[in-house]
């Protein structure tokens, strides 16, 4: 078999030519996706990053000529062959990039000798009725690198391999591995977030982003409280991130000024947002911090998250579970219609100090004094303490302005939030047709502000 050179021109760069050796994955548009993202990440600035799989060092490349300090590994050999020479010939060495063979799973001394900002890794996806394609030396190489879990696996291990605020990109397709990603990290307690993607014929690829939830906030467990929200707002100096939860909640409220009654053993748990997430509208973010209800549950349930994608919203709605907008969900059974989880934004302003604030109350169990009430236990079996870090983690991916990547898309929480109360309108069902950009809903006589507008049915 001959080997074979490739034209490569990465976002913002000049094209160069890269020499590809049999059984050597070459840059296609799933390189390019990645690199698109790898971009706008901007200059490295001497960061460093480290690229799984680096097949033709393509990604690597282009890495260190923006100022990134890259590690690269491959569990082909020849792929390490083919990174070291094409970067020799753009004049790199081995000072900003360096090459080692091995990978995720396999025994080699693949890992970096520093802790990295970013991890880059574009997971095998390609079928093996490619083989015409790629050969089946390199169907192989890719299966070889291990699936994402074994990363999961490696970084809580030594965590110290990933820098504070670092970032895993990875990119997927719409096979069982990809599936399977995002679901895993969370329940692992990681924040994700899709943040790319593209569309190849019948495949789409995704660019996820992962990262450790408000890594630099404190957590608080309380035995008791007035009010996890009240312990926000009272706290002095606290980030975004800051989170307080309570086993006993005496005066807890929810929206519109109602009160609320938690179950035993429920969750009930504030976090501080950043000062400039009410920009997005109140509305917004309980749309947001619902949807992170919904991808909790889904976590527990083995279904796809719809933060990732509202098709998933079908799996929910298949166990009775609905949002009523814009703030509360509820489960229906074969025995009752209740409230499951209510969610609560306040804000507080004192000269230039603002705080805006995220309470969410979960029941595990209906509540005696509420008639229309659900619980958890109906639909799962985990514990509070088994859902804390994967709500922890949840809020973050919807809600957290990561200084690499900013904040989630808009359509991440819209439109699973209208995928899943579009069952439950009645009077209207024929005239609501969206969410506006700040989450009000859309019908064919303007914006509805509030729940009192119209009815609710439980289908």
């Amino acid at each position: 078999m001959k080997g074979s050179i490739a034209k490569w021109q990465a976002c913002g760069l000049n094209e160069i030519q890269l020499d590809i050796p049999p059984t050597v994955y070459p840059p296609r548009e799933d390189t390019l996706l990645l690199d698109r993202v790898i971009a706008e990440l901007e200059s490295g600035n001497g960061r460093r990053m480290l690229e799984i799989g680096c097949g033709s060092g393509a990604l690597s490349i282009a890495a260190c000529m923006r100022g990134w300090k890259v590690s690269a590994c491959d569990v082909n050999p020849l792929a390490i062959a083919a990174t070291k020479g094409n970067a020799a010939k753009v004049g790199l060495d081995e000072a900003v990039l360096e090459v080692r063979e091995g990978g995720p799973g396999d025994i080699g001394n693949w890992a970096p000798t520093e802790g990295v900002d970013v991890i880059a890794w574009n997971l095998p996806y390609i079928e093996s009725d490619t083989e015409e394609r790629l050969g089946p030396m390199e169907d192989a190489a890719l299966i070889g690198q291990g699936e994402p879990q074994q990363l999961l696996s490696i970084l809580s291990q030594s965590p110290e391999m990933l820098n504070i605020g670092g970032l895993v990109l990875m990119l997927h397709s719409s096979n069982e591995i990809g599936d399977n990603l995002s679901q895993s990290w969370r329940k692992a307690g990681w924040a994700t977030r899709n943040i790319a993607t593209t569309t190849i014929g019948d495949e789409r690829l995704t660019v996820v982003a992962c990262w450790r939830p408000f890594e630099q906030a404190g957590i608080t467990r309380l035995d008791s409280c007035q009010s996890t929200n009240d312990e926000i707002l009272n706290q002095n100096n606290a980030i975004e991130g800051t989170f307080v939860s309570t086993e006993k909640q005496v005066s807890g409220r929810g929206y519109a000024g109602r009160g609320w009654v938690n179950s035993a053993d429920g969750v009930m748990g504030s976090w501080l947002l950043s000062d400039k997430s009410i920009e997005r509208g109140a509305e917004y973010l309980q749309m947001a911090s619902t949807v992170a209800i919904l991808d909790t549950l889904s976590v527990f349930l083995n279904n796809g998250l719809p933060s990732h994608s509202w098709v998933h919203v079908s799996s929910l709605e298949a166990v009775g579970l609905r949002v009523k907008w814009p703030n509360d969900i509820w489960l229906r059974t074969s025995t009752r219609i209740g409230k499951l989880c209510g969610v609560l934004v306040e804000g507080r302003t004192q000269g230039d100090d603002v705080k805006i604030v995220l309470g969410i109350g979960l029941n595990r169990y209906s509540v005696d004094q509420v008639e229309e009430s659900q619980g958890w236990n109906e639909l799962i079996e985990e514990t509070t303490e088994e859902l804390l870090p994967v709500i922890h983690a949840s809020v973050a991916s919807l809600l957290e302005c990561h200084p690499l990547i900013g904040n989630a898309n808009l359509d991440a929480s819209l439109s699973p939030i209208y995928a899943s109360m579009r069952m439950s309108l009645s009077e209207i069902q024929n005239q609501a047709f969206g969410l506006d950009s700040k989450g009000g809903l859309l019908t064919s006589n303007g914006v509805i502000c509030s729940t009192g507008e119209f009815e609710w049915v439980w289908n």
